[in-house]
């Protein structure tokens, strides 16, 4: 999901103890970029073993806060790949950091890398030089795809430690024109594709494109585009202004800045050369307002939808039947938790948001599908996290 100017900063955690964290699902360690301060925030998350998960069965506390002098917004985190690497992206760049049971290795620049995606060698000269960055990680971690948004791009990035091209741009997919294509300025794209999300079977990807009102689909494999598909309007004098994006093999699920309170398009993507739209969601629907980003549930059932909320209206989450594409359920946040994304934990039980409003952090029963726990950070304005 999404950052700053033109930089992808790769982080990679370093494990600090001589049990590895994937000798035990039960085990969760969440980092949470925070804004305010530009700090980061380790929650440590241990689930009761058994069959069925109950509210109760989770304790969550936060073991470390340092400051780090970045702040990470959208990071990848739909799959783990290399379990010692996440991926985020940054203002004209992308960022990875090395890191798994301690902060502390982020301290240190060598568990940093830092990208160039906007002002790299060949880059077409009069693109803007800096603008945000939203990176999706292939299942096997060996490689990641951004939507580097303001000069209109699609870059596959090696994402493999052990490569010798590691944290190189290995190709670039410059996003058609659409018909209803913004015309762009110094500093903004045309199309400005805006999230990138892979498909589980690592074939495909899909993301929207803010500018161009439409969703764009490449075909990895042969890294070139294969379908685009525009959106329908509630209102024709309105733009829909997709923004967000998260897909299965079967599902494109597209947030939408669309007026008055934004709207949730759901694609069919089965057919990867041929998507169609399937259903447009508003707040007659039950949609809540200000939808920012979503998740599948691990058995696919359901698609979680986080709606940040407004003034009036308090942020939520909305769980979308994937059989029926009706809202079925509401999910409660705490008090002025305006979140923006989410993440699973290891063993799938629980569900975590940010809450940038309230300096903390939600997790949700996926069982039960409640709040079962809210877990307050040191730092300020906590706006992405990822499960490792």
């Amino acid at each position: 999901m999404k950052l700053y100017s033109g930089i992808i900063v790769v982080s990679v955690l370093a494990a600090t103890s001589s049990t590895a964290f994937s000798d035990s699902k039960s085990k969760s360690n969440i980092f949470v970029s925070n804004k305010g301060d530009k700090s980061m925030s380790l929650v440590q998350c241990k689930t009761k073993r058994g069959k069925h998960a109950q509210p109760s069965s989770i304790q969550c506390e936060e073991k470390q806060n340092e400051v780090v002098g970045f702040a990470t917004s959208w990071p990848a985190n739909q799959y783990r790949g290399n379990k010692h690497w996440w991926w985020s992206g940054l203002s004209g760049e992308v960022i990875g950091l090395r890191a798994r049971n301690s902060i502390t290795p982020l301290l240190n620049d060598k568990n940093r890398m830092v990208v160039d995606t906007y002002t790299y060698d060949g880059v077409p000269a009069g693109l803007p030089q800096s603008g945000s960055n939203f990176i999706g990680v292939t299942p096997n971690g060996k490689s990641a795809w951004n939507a580097a948004r303001e000069i209109d791009e699609i870059q596959e990035i090696d994402t493999d430690p052990h490569s010798k091209t590691f944290g190189q741009i290995l190709t670039h997919i410059k996003v058609p024109l659409t018909t209803d294509a913004s015309s762009g300025s110094a500093t903004k794209g045309m199309m400005r594709p805006c999230d990138m999300s892979i498909t589980p079977n690592g074939h495909y990807l899909w993301e929207p494109d803010i500018g161009g009102e439409s969703v764009t689909g490449v075909d990895i494999k042969n890294k070139k585009v294969i379908a685009q598909i525009t959106l329908p309007k509630v209102n024709p004098e309105n733009r829909v202004i997709p923004f967000m994006l998260t897909t299965n093999n079967k599902f494109a699920i597209v947030e939408n800045f669309e007026a008055p309170n934004g709207t949730v398009d759901i694609l069919d993507v089965s057919d990867p050369a041929n998507p169609k739209h399937l259903k447009k969601l508003t707040q007659a629907d039950g949609l809540g307002v200000s939808p920012e980003t979503g998740e599948f549930t691990p058995d696919g059932h359901y698609h979680y939808i986080i709606n940040r909320g407004s003034p009036e209206v308090p942020g939520n989450v909305d769980v979308l039947d994937m059989k029926t594409l009706q809202i079925v359920e509401k999910i409660a946040l705490p008090a002025n938790c305006q979140p923006h994304n989410g993440d699973h934990t290891n063993d799938n039980k629980f569900f975590v948001v940010n809450c940038s409003g309230s300096d903390s952090i939600a997790v949700i029963s996926n069982k039960h599908r409640v709040l079962v726990q809210e877990v307050a950070l040191s730092g300020s304005v906590p706006r992405g996290l990822v499960v490792r």
